[in-house]
């Protein structure tokens, strides 16, 4: 994508402002245009209403194009969610070459909170870098494809996240895994939570009709920058800030992308389920001897949808987080890339 007259937004080392920087993909000198009090208002249904919105225009946008059929339909398909897997694996891989550029830093020593002041120079500049801005708008791009992901599977994107974030404080108790990267099953003695045991969230407390305040986190939970800063706390309050470096947490982002790909691997372009005795692979997965689309959540159980979900709400809570480590305001760029 040409980045066209196109400003990015980034978080400055002083937590109330944002830098601005303007991309005029010319060999003119690069110009901050304003440093204004950050915006934490963008809702994950602003970002949802704006693709709607998107959808009904007539653009040569590919970011626009491409996360189109991110508003729910009735009749999304395996196929079609397969197809929208594939793409985030590929937006993912795009996005784990530049951090492997030797233009990208590599992980600073431990530091004591992320994001932080004494981040690397190159995350705080607010003269911003073209390897910035590109490491920017290739994080909004992961996030719009997770949209469209999350609504062919017919899942709610804020809501998955914020059960997957409930049930991770059950898994993690602060007591417990205080500054250690242990996995969960460490703690199985004492949290109940096995591989086999205590994972579904299908009976979470947390709803997608709850209060958009969570009062004791004083976060605004609607929006993206609020779920953002529940989850900083989540890991300051587990002393996982040394572990949190940008490409730590990218590698571990591109281990749930394909965690997220092992639920679909065997299924979806093709209708052969396990009950298809006679074998026949013929016909698109999801569609019916008519040839109409059959409603995925119909050919998928609960359980699996919930499984489903989890896998992408792993995904999305590490990308708001490699953001955040970042200095990089993923609502606002995400906005930017469907506006451009």
């Amino acid at each position: 994508m040409q980045f066209k007259n196109m400003a990015i937004a980034f978080i400055s080392s002083s937590p109330n402002q944002r830098s601005m920087t303007y991309c005029d993909n010319s060999p003119s000198p690069r110009t901050t245009l304003y440093s204004v009090p950050m915006n934490d208002n963008i809702a994950f249904a602003d970002i949802e209403e704006q693709i709607r919105s998107s959808s009904n225009d007539n653009t040569d946008n590919d970011v626009e194009r491409a996360t189109t059929s991110s508003s729910p339909s009735s009749n999304s398909s395996l196929a079609e969610a397969r197809d929208h897997i594939f793409e985030l694996g590929s937006i993912v891989g795009q996005m784990c070459a530049l951090f492997a550029s030797p233009a990208i830093p590599r992980d600073p020593i431990a530091c004591r909170e992320r994001p932080s002041r004494h981040d690397h120079p190159f995350w705080l500049d607010r003269d911003n870098s073209p390897e910035k801005e590109r490491v920017a708008a290739q994080l909004g791009r992961v996030f719009l494809q997770l949209f469209a992901v999350a609504a062919a599977c017919r899942i709610d994107l804020r809501t998955a996240i914020l059960k997957k974030v409930e049930l991770n404080g059950r898994k993690y108790p602060v007591d417990l895994c205080k500054g250690k990267s242990g996995k969960y099953t460490n703690y199985s003695d004492q949290t109940g939570i096995t591989p086999t045991k205590g994972q579904s969230t299908v009976n979470s407390p947390v709803k997608s009709t709850d209060s958009s305040i969570d009062e004791e986190a004083n976060e605004d939970m609607a929006t993206i920058e609020g779920i953002t800063h529940f989850i900083r706390n989540f890991a300051n309050e587990r002393l996982w800030n040394r572990y949190h470096t940008p490409r730590n947490i990218t590698l571990a982002l591109l281990g749930e992308v394909g965690e997220l790909a092992e639920l679909f691997q065997w299924r979806g372009d093709h209708d052969n389920n396990d009950d298809n005795a006679d074998g026949n692979e013929d016909g698109d997965a999801g569609v019916n001897p008519n040839g109409e689309k059959r409603n995925i959540e119909k050919l998928l159980t609960e359980e699996e949808l919930d499984k489903i979900g989890q896998e992408i709400a792993d995904v999305s809570i590490y990308l708001l987080r490699l953001a955040d480590v970042c200095h990089v305001s993923l609502g606002e760029v995400s906005m930017q890339l469907l506006e451009a």
